[in-house]
């Protein structure tokens, strides 16, 4: 009688250490003993960069990498603590207008603070004309305090937001837990330990994940691009604001807000576009170094040594992007 093995979409996996390459994988959170059985889950395993299964065809393979190294939904935690921050502004300063505040002795003081321009080298562009007998020429001229302040809070308030904590939290994690422990595991020891005893008792080797991390990663170049384009793409409706001119879609220039105009936030609203390029950048530098690392692997023995960066273009989405950042 003979027997029919059924084929499996990827082929067999060859000890690597390379994310692409992944006999021998652990599930996070979990250790498994040379000799087949479940082992302790007292030490666990949290690679930064998850590995991938060994798919013979192509698409199959890169759109199962990008599907793994998907940020998880508590990660989008910094894109909502950048509205939150900028609700919070607009509330400050439409009460500070409902009850009067922005008048009287601190209102004057601040407004005289706020509209003085600074230049650069002004003593040193008229000591210099003086000397070559030339008609004085005025000197480059800063923006107001006010529009400066608002540029260095526009530039630091998300370049901190991109850095500060980790990157990519355990899926499982509570959207708000800002205490969450980065060593956190996701999954339970009594599933692991379960998965590993079926698999020696099965006599099947341990294979890539086929699922994002359910773990917290500090940082890694993957996690770090991920982050970056959250926060660049969070940046957008931002930008939009500022570029519209009249009420009630210009909600800066409602008068029961803030009551400021295009003519002031057409600075703000150009530096955003450039504050979104850069930030994008990062995230296509991050995202590339992560794909130049990576190798396709043995289940294709012909690119077996090239970077995941040559197959990532059998992407749609990946296509887009790049269109869209040139």
């Amino acid at each position: 009688m003979s027997t029919t093995t059924k084929s499996l979409p990827f082929s067999n996996v060859e000890p690597s250490l390379t994310a692409s390459r992944a006999t021998g994988y652990i599930p996070p959170a979990a250790t498994a003993s040379h000799s087949g059985h479940a082992a302790s889950t007292t030490t666990r395993l949290h690679p930064a960069n998850p590995s991938t299964p060994a798919y013979i065809n192509d698409f199959q393979w890169i759109n199962s990498y990008l599907f793994i190294h998907k940020m998880s939904t508590p990660s989008y935690r910094y894109s909502f603590l950048l509205w939150i921050f900028i609700v919070l502004v607009v509330l400050i300063v439409a009460i500070l207008h409902w009850t009067g505040s922005r008048g009287g002795y601190l209102g004057a003081a601040w407004a005289k603070w706020a509209l003085r321009r600074r230049t650069w080298r002004k003593k040193h562009a008229l000591a210099q004309a003086k000397r070559q007998g030339k008609a004085h020429q005025q000197p480059f001229s800063f923006p107001s305090n006010a529009q400066m302040l608002s540029l260095i809070v526009l530039f630091l308030v998300p370049i901190v937001l991109c850095v500060i904590g980790p990157d990519y939290i355990a899926p499982g994690t509570k959207l708000w837990d800002l205490t969450h422990n980065v060593t956190k595991r996701g999954l339970d020891d009594v599933f692991i330990q379960l998965d590993l005893q079926s698999r020696a008792a099965q006599q099947v080797a341990s294979t890539a994940t086929t699922r994002a991390p359910e773990y917290t990663i500090p940082k890694a170049w993957w996690t770090i691009g991920g982050r970056t384009g959250i926060i660049a793409f969070s940046l957008f409706p931002l930008v939009v604001l500022f570029s519209l001119k009249a009420p009630p879609f210009a909600v800066f220039a409602i008068p029961f807000l803030i009551q400021v105009h295009f003519d002031k936030l057409a600075r703000l609203h150009r530096w955003t576009g450039r504050l979104i390029w850069i930030i994008t950048t990062i995230h296509v530098v991050t995202w590339g170094i992560q794909l130049f690392r990576d190798k396709r692997g043995n289940s294709n023995w012909e690119y077996r040594d090239s970077p995941a960066w040559l197959f990532v273009w059998q992407y749609p989405l990946f296509i887009e992007g790049v269109i869209g950042l040139g």
